[in-house]
């Protein structure tokens, strides 16, 4: 077994949505799994996984027991891994202090997580270069864990994108991976002190769900505003409806990408006419609701895009 990752501590957080009762085989599957491929880790629960806070209904307990729990978990723990998504991963930024950031940055725990904790994947590696794996962890399953596994030893993964939206690049396009849920993604930028990321060095990876296209609308124009279209190295756009295999969500999809294309049409004319075309591809299975070809997306790792379509990450 790989030492670099044989016998690590793993702990299991719900910073945002708790889970339910039928959940519960997900969950016991996943830390089979995970178990499993790290070579018989210690698995530790949080308290939390199923509880509900009394005053706010839709989060598993008090801001205040939360960033307990998680500032202990970055301390004690090697892997720390949210278990659903939801809403509520975001309050912990207000809680969080220098000195748990310099934990991080000594420690370097690796977070796994989806959906709402792409807040905290993100921040992380914004403020400590820490590079975490953006993947729903209740999704895992014997198809899948081996490419998470494979990735968090430090080897390199491969999926293929479904098509380009823009012109192919004339070779391999690389960069470090961020984003993940653009609705998060987006409340992750809007604050009085943007992160500083420039955007030279990044491929951007977006997924949403439950959006219109007016909601999409201010999402895009909220990266404009944070001048991310400017200088990225390559956009990535998964499933922004959910399921894609339904009518509803083939139909949003197909109103979307066009849209999307449409918006960005002045800033592509102007990277191509200074020399720095922005390929944008499709990856459908960088999606909420699917399990099969599910990429594992290492957000502050590396990340190198083809002109065939193929998409290969690496953690470190």
């Amino acid at each position: 077994m790989n030492e670099i990752i044989a016998g690590k501590s793993i702990y299991f957080i719900a910073p945002s949505t708790r889970l339910t009762e039928r959940d519960l085989p997900l969950l016991k599957n996943t830390i089979h799994l995970l178990r499993g491929g790290m070579g018989r880790g210690t698995v530790a629960l949080s308290a939390h996984l199923f509880t509900r806070d009394e005053k706010i209904d839709h989060v598993t307990a008090p801001v205040a027991e939360r960033s307990r729990e998680f500032k202990a978990a970055i301390r004690e723990h090697d892997v720390i891994v949210s278990i659903a998504g939801g809403t509520g991963a975001e309050d912990l930024l207000l809680t969080l202090d220098r000195a748990d950031f310099r934990v991080i940055r000594k420690r370097k725990p690796l977070f796994i997580g989806f959906s709402d904790f792409s807040f905290l994947l993100n921040e992380v590696y914004s403020r400590c270069r820490v590079p975490g794996v953006l993947f729903p962890c209740l999704r895992l399953n014997e198809g899948n864990v081996g490419e998470l596994i494979s990735l968090i030893r430090g080897e390199v993964i491969a999926y293929r994108g479904s098509a380009w939206l823009s012109d192919p690049p004339s070779g391999t396009v690389s960069g470090i991976p961020i984003g993940g849920n653009l609705t998060t993604f987006v409340n992750f930028l809007n604050r009085l002190n943007p992160p500083r990321l420039g955007w030279r060095d990044q491929i951007l990876f977006i997924e949403d769900v439950g959006i219109d296209i007016e909601d999409l609308h201010r999402l895009l124009a909220a990266l404009r505003r944070h001048r991310v279209f400017r200088n990225i190295r390559g956009l990535v756009i998964g499933s922004l409806a959910g399921d894609l295999n339904t009518p509803a969500g083939g139909e949003f999809q197909d109103q979307a990408l066009p849209f999307i294309m449409a918006y960005l049409g002045g800033v592509l004319r102007k990277r191509r006419e200074q020399n720095s075309p922005l390929p944008i591809m499709v990856m459908r299975e960088f999606a909420h609701d699917t399990t099969r070809g599910l990429p594992a997306v290492p957000v502050g790792g590396l990340a190198s895009l083809s002109a065939s379509l193929d998409v290969a990450f690496r953690l470190q």
